[in-house]
């Protein structure tokens, strides 16, 4: 019988999953699959697309298991960044990842000084499904973009080299994402 620790991942587990256990392997899934779940919510348009993210991150965790032996990180950190890994993974295989931008578009003068603003909306109080609704139906690459700076915490140029695109796309991505979201609260009066 296989020993669920809280949200630990134990060695029993560990091993089961190395010698191809279904009961340790679903224990495994058991303390992946909400953390999995969360990042598919985040990056993903729609249902089918979250449960990709979630399969194909799991096969990964399964087949490099013994990296749960050495985390520098807590396990939840690391199946997280293992999530978002293969949501940008996904994205980037994507027909709407090749779209292009025109720059110029819709760009206020001064969107470089704005960027550095400290006025935030998702400080405001509102609901998390109004939130998660409206970075959902933001432009794909907008959102991708949104995502892994305002909630994950990369940087432009983290963003830029993951997603393929120059730093100053990122940052324009950004400023678009804020401008809509902004735009899409407000017109539901949660802002």
């Amino acid at each position: 019988m296989f020993l669920k620790t809280g949200f630990l991942i134990n060695e029993e587990i560990i091993e089961g999953c190395t010698k191809g256990k279904p009961k340790a392997q679903r224990a495994l899934y058991e303390f992946c699959y909400p953390i999995l779940a969360r990042v598919g919510h985040r990056y993903a348009k729609n249902d089918d697309e979250i449960q990709e993210i979630i399969n194909e991150t799991f096969v990964n965790l399964i087949n490099k298991i013994d990296r749960f032996r050495t985390l520098s990180m807590s396990p939840e950190a690391y199946v997280w960044r293992a999530g978002v890994n293969k949501a940008i993974d996904l994205f980037r295989k994507t027909k709407s990842y090749k779209t292009t931008i025109q720059l110029n578009a819709d760009l206020p003068v001064d969107w470089k000084e704005q960027e550095g603003s400290t006025e935030n909306y998702f400080d405001k109080e509102m609901g998390v499904k109004e939130i998660m609704q409206s970075i959902s139906s933001l432009p794909d690459m907008t959102r991708e973009v949104l995502n892994l700076f305002a909630i994950d915490g990369y940087s432009h140029k983290e963003i830029g080299d993951m997603l393929g695109i120059k730093e100053t796309l990122s940052r324009w991505h950004l400023h678009k994402g804020r401008k809509l979201m902004y735009e899409k609260l407000r017109q539901k009066e949660i802002i």
